[in-house]
């Protein structure tokens, strides 16, 4: 049975637990951000993006009525590249602009034979960590085309995820585009 005495202690302790609760601190904002940079620098790691530069395709036969083959065919592979699910996920893509400003910049020539060193120093410029490059050579009627993905902290290429010894006609160079893109996306990553 509640006497008064009672009562009136379990309303005031009712009243103190609900002022309690009203004292404590809500969620601040420095809370907040605290939580999300923890939560942020928690996750990072895996969700990093390499970026990627497409370099020019080398012409290995030096004829320079195909030096238009090497922008077509970096072009080519730059736009199949922004369109697979990894773009924006798992990789971001240089802009090919960005790549020939910083060619431009250092006043490189393909005809030079210190262009594919020298090609290196305009990459690095653009802080890339993986950079495509590829290479064509005519045989006959046909069309050899190599593709490799660069590591750039080694500089060596990826052994597992190349495309090698893809041959095409000189009218259909540029179907090996989607196999090239097949074989070096798990590369990128």
């Amino acid at each position: 049975m509640l006497t008064k005495a009672t009562g009136t202690w379990l309303d005031n302790h009712r009243l103190n637990r609900i002022i309690d609760e009203r004292n404590e601190p809500p969620m601040t904002t420095h809370r907040i951000i605290g939580l999300l940079v923890f939560i942020t620098v928690a996750l990072a790691p895996g969700f990093a993006q390499q970026r990627i530069a497409v370099l020019p395709f080398r012409n290995m036969d030096h004829d320079i009525k195909y030096n238009v083959w090497s922008i077509e065919m970096a072009d080519s592979l730059h736009k199949a590249l922004l369109a697979t699910p990894g773009h924006g996920v798992d990789f971001v893509l240089v802009p090919s602009d960005s790549i020939e400003l910083a060619i431009a910049e250092l006043n490189l020539d393909p005809m030079n034979p210190q262009y594919e060193s020298d090609i290196w120093k305009a990459i690095r410029l653009l802080n890339v960590t993986k950079a495509v490059q590829g290479n064509f050579q005519l045989r006959d009627e046909r069309v050899l085309i190599n593709c490799y993905v660069y590591d750039m902290s080694t500089m060596l290429s990826d052994n597992a995820n190349q495309a090698k010894d893809l041959f095409k006609s000189k009218t259909t160079y540029l179907e090996t585009i989607r196999p090239i893109v097949k074989r070096i996306y798990p590369g990128l990553k």
